[in-house]
């Protein structure tokens, strides 16, 4: 609350003050909080899906999720599962939003698509700093690793938020 002091008039050299009251604009961050209008803008607009991650709000599926779910209100932390739509495949799939912005998750299918692509490529060859030799890279024909097999164990994308940014 603020409170300012006008000067209403003058009478007879008599200043008259009038203490005046604004009251301050509030709004409520995820229904839990109750903060002024300039403190919640601050955690708003960045946190929104359509800020934060524009491409991967254009994946939003608005078929299948509820009408009073979009991107524009959406907060990039948000964990229940969303519907997404594929941009290179078409395929709709279940997803929270958190685990696609935050941890990267993707379309199951094109994952498993370009795993098999990578797959089927012969190894490539490399040349060492040391002594010019050619070395292989990639495994030796054997048993595939576990974060070659499992596509839950290989990184999708960069994580987009850390310590430093906060956003």
């Amino acid at each position: 609350m603020l409170r300012n002091k006008y000067i209403l008039g003058c009478t007879a050299g008599i200043a008259v003050l009038a203490s005046v009251r604004f009251k301050a604009s509030y709004i409520s961050i995820s229904n839990r909080k109750r903060v002024e209008m300039f403190m919640g803008k601050r955690f708003h607009l960045p946190t929104r899906l359509c800020t934060a991650a524009p491409d991967i709000a254009a994946e939003w599926n608005y078929e299948k999720n509820p009408m009073h779910l979009y991107p524009e209100i959406v907060g990039i932390g948000y964990v229940m599962p969303v519907w997404w739509k594929c941009s290179a495949c078409g395929h709709s799939y279940e997803m929270s939003v958190e685990k696609r912005v935050v941890r990267g998750g993707g379309c199951e299918v094109c994952a498993s698509i370009s795993l098999k692509a990578e797959r089927e490529e012969p190894p490539t060859r490399t040349r060492s700093s040391d002594h010019g030799v050619f070395y292989e890279v990639g495994n030796d024909g054997g048993d595939p690793l576990p974060g070659e097999t499992n596509p839950a164990l290989r990184p999708k994308r960069p994580a987009m938020l850390n310590l430093r940014t906060k956003y």
